[in-house]
């Protein structure tokens, strides 16, 4: 009771000043048209919604700062799965001769071989064929959702340059947040596929550094596959991306937790500049409304960096007879070591010639993306 009681005199003693320095306010500053009145307000716009406050410093110049948010949404789009000799489902079909997903068929093959399977360096191949039978088709896309991560503080100074009409104004300033603005990730329902790709170019490396045994699968009209054999033609499977700036190709593969991501960033400091109208709504000047229009400077074009991603040398691929695409040769050409994937690699600074489809008009769109439009509205009350 005591703790509550003093802090119950600290609120009385702080309401008391505040009352006085109200009351005193005006009589200092209105004459200079310096603080004399504080606006607080909703913002919604392009940069999301959020709130303001606004406070004169001269009769000529208002400070504005606030915080806006961009709500939540994902847009939906489908980005292709590819080996060196296909689609996915075009190498799955052809490598393991499964022309369609017969489930029947894939579980025959794996109680068949249980034995097999229960040695420790094919339990990726299994896993594999038990992805294979939990998918509803054999296809070669992933749908991948983009949503926006937009969330910034703002700062932004209005010069009222006309004398007999303070409606309109010119604004300038920076907003401010975090570098990371936008991320594409796959959907839930594409984490078998992918896994199944996981599973994929796991048998394809340990065929690479020659840790699994040849593999050797029978399909219904009796043709035996020789898979170990037609992996190495295939190649790893992932999203292509282009070519690096050395003429090396770039394929994307799933993280080993069978998702894929990419981040998009911008500079944390982005200036803005543009103009704006404010009028009033109630005869008592109480409510308020303001229009802007702008451009908030990216400082750049933005980045939008992904991981996993293989370099593959086109050029030396037939260096090694077997004629694997993640491969290279030691300095002293002794042996053959297998590559691995790189990571941060930005899709608008370090690729070239990248395929036709989804990754390449996304990326075109945004290394156009120099400057972000704003167009706002905020309705604002006069707390003083």
């Amino acid at each position: 009771m005591r703790t509550l009681g003093v802090f119950l005199s600290i609120i009385s003693f702080s309401a008391a000043l505040l009352a006085q320095e109200k009351q005193s306010l005006p009589s200092r500053l209105a004459q200079k048209g310096i603080l004399n009145h504080m606006d607080v307000g909703v913002t919604a716009g392009t940069m999301g919604i959020g709130i303001d406050l606004a406070v004169p410093v001269t009769d000529y110049v208002r400070i504005r700062a606030g915080y806006s948010y961009m709500p939540r949404f994902t847009i939906k789009s489908n980005f292709p799965i590819e080996t060196s000799n296909g689609g996915f489902a075009q190498s799955i079909s052809k490598d393991f001769g499964l022309e369609s997903l017969d489930k029947e068929q894939i579980n025959t093959f794996i109680n068949n071989n249980s034995t097999l399977f229960e040695q420790p360096q094919y339990q990726d191949v299994k896993d594999f064929f038990v992805d294979i039978c939990n998918l509803e088709e054999i296809n070669s896309d992933a749908t991948m959702g983009f949503k926006p991560n937009l969330h910034q503080f703002r700062f932004l100074v209005d010069v009222m340059p006309f004398r007999n009409n303070k409606h309109w104004s010119f604004t300038t300033g920076f907003f401010a947040g975090p570098s990371n603005i936008a991320s594409a990730s796959n959907l839930e329902k594409e984490t078998t596929l992918l896994r199944c790709v996981l599973d994929y170019n796991n048998i394809y490396i340990k065929t690479c550094d020659q840790s699994l045994p040849d593999i050797y699968m029978t399909d219904r009209c009796g043709t035996i596959h020789d898979i170990t054999s037609m992996l190495k033609k295939a190649g790893v499977a992932g999203f292509p991306l282009g070519f690096f700036e050395d003429g090396d190709k770039a394929m994307m593969v799933p993280a080993p937790n069978a998702t894929v991501r990419a981040e998009m960033e911008i500079s944390k400091i982005r200036p803005y500049i543009g103009f704006g109208y404010n009028t009033h709504l109630s005869r008592n000047k109480k409510w308020n409304m303001n229009v802007d229009a702008g451009v908030m400077f990216l400082c750049g074009k933005p980045r939008v960096y992904v991981d996993n991603v293989y370099k593959i040398d086109v050029k030396s691929i037939n260096i090694d007879e077997d004629n694997f695409d993640i491969v290279h040769p030691n300095e002293d050409g002794s042996d053959f070591v297998v590559d691995e994937p790189l990571s941060h690699i930005d899709l608008v600074r370090d690729m070239y010639n990248m395929p036709n489809g989804k990754v390449r008009d996304m990326v075109n769109t945004i290394s156009k993306f120099k400057v972000y439009p704003n167009l706002s509205v905020t309705f604002s009350y006069r707390l003083y």
